[in-house]
């Protein structure tokens, strides 16, 4: 019985390696919120005992949908202009440990028929790595690209300026149908783009804007009401 009830209120999405962004909107729109787990949140996926209670966590409550975002700064093609120390090897392999993690976890919610949504940079180099490429190729598995500012991106302007758009093409993998037609729309050219260069702009385009929010919420929706009986 304890099962049965778990399975009815099992939350309809959770967020790794993000505070409440998907989550937070979800809400509003009438989905089961799971939670948020980042560093803000008190989750440090570096830590194994916080791997440990992730694990027990996604087992117990069974979300319908995690979204994985781990952080992608070490992949990004900037990283190969700067010079090889320990320091910046020790990182490296702590990011891909990270999707790794993100991986078993995509792994785990296959297996169960439920879903997951990974999101990095188009260009970033984590779309290479083994186990991320095997993944994109497994069935069922979507891989989409959108650009942000047909999703409401902005950044910061030149000097005097408002805001303005900002493109930051994303690629997404996801073995949810609805979410990946959702996750599809490239820029129309109605408009400039604002270079993300520097580290205030990049930061702020890090976090997703609400209408990806609602994007990725409507395609959820979409795929959990009941299919009609053929």
């Amino acid at each position: 019985k304890m099962e049965e009830a778990v399975k009815v209120d099992s939350p309809d999405i959770v967020e790794m390696f993000s505070p409440p962004r998907v989550t937070k909107v979800g809400k509003g729109m009438g989905l089961e919120a799971g939670e948020a787990m980042d560093l803000i949140t008190g989750w440090d996926f570096s830590r194994e005992e916080d791997r440990k209670r992730d694990w027990r966590y996604i087992k117990v409550e069974k979300p319908k949908l995690i979204i994985g975002s781990p952080p992608c700064t070490m992949f990004s093609a900037l990283q190969h202009m700067h010079k090889r120390t320990p320091e910046r090897v020790e990182r490296l392999a702590e990011a891909k440990r990270h999707m790794d993690f993100m991986t078993e976890v995509y792994e785990h919610q296959l297996a169960r028929g439920w879903w997951f949504l990974h999101e990095h940079p188009h260009t970033a180099a984590s779309w290479r790595l083994k186990g991320v490429w095997e993944m994109c190729l497994k069935p069922g598995v979507q891989v989409t690209v959108a650009d942000q500012c047909m999703y409401g991106l902005k950044t910061e302007g030149a000097k005097g300026q408002s805001p303005q758009p900002a493109r930051k093409r994303t690629r997404f993998m996801t073995n949810c149908p609805g979410v990946a037609e959702e996750l599809q729309r490239r820029c129309d050219g109605s408009h400039v783009h604002q270079e993300l260069l520097g580290k205030d702009r990049a930061g702020k385009a890090a976090e997703y804007p609400e209408e990806l929010c609602r994007a990725i919420c409507r395609g959820l929706v979409k795929e959990l009401k009941p299919k009609p009986l053929r």
